[in-house]
């Protein structure tokens, strides 16, 4: 399943635009955090995220239960590839405030960024291959 997410990210990044939906992080100010795709339900919402920041671009992925208020870490690499040979972590954890985990649950959970949504402000496939409109928002 992680390859199918990464593949539909990486379609969603060929044309990456301002329609993303951007993280607000304290923590981190020489750093740009977007969301590049979200797919799944409530209780498995797994979701890519993009850093841009002064040593480089990576990705990572985690996967949020919405209800539990939960995260388990998928990995990270400086490709959308290299997530597919990262190793995730066994269990998840709780979502700390003032974390980066809180800011993308409350994109990705609270705030209507829906599963299926990619980086591109044109839509197309998401990862789990179903159409794509223009869900997010900044």
């Amino acid at each position: 399943m992680l390859t199918k997410l990464i593949s539909g990210s990486c379609l969603a990044l060929c044309s990456f635009a301002a329609s993303a939906t951007v993280l607000q992080t304290s923590f981190d100010p020489d750093a740009r955090y977007s969301i590049v795709s979200v797919s799944g339900d409530a209780s498995q919402r797994t979701v890519i995220t993009q850093r841009i920041g002064i040593s480089g671009t990576s990705y990572s992925a985690r996967q949020y239960d919405c209800t539990a208020r939960t995260v388990r870490f998928l990995g990270s690499g400086t490709s959308l590839e290299d997530l597919q040979h990262a190793e995730a972590d066994r269990e998840p954890t709780p979502i700390f405030k003032g974390s980066l985990a809180r800011a993308i649950s409350q994109a990705a959970c609270d705030e209507g960024v829906q599963p299926g949504a990619t980086a591109d402000g044109h839509g197309g496939i998401s990862a789990s291959n179903q159409p794509v409109t223009n869900n997010t928002h900044q």
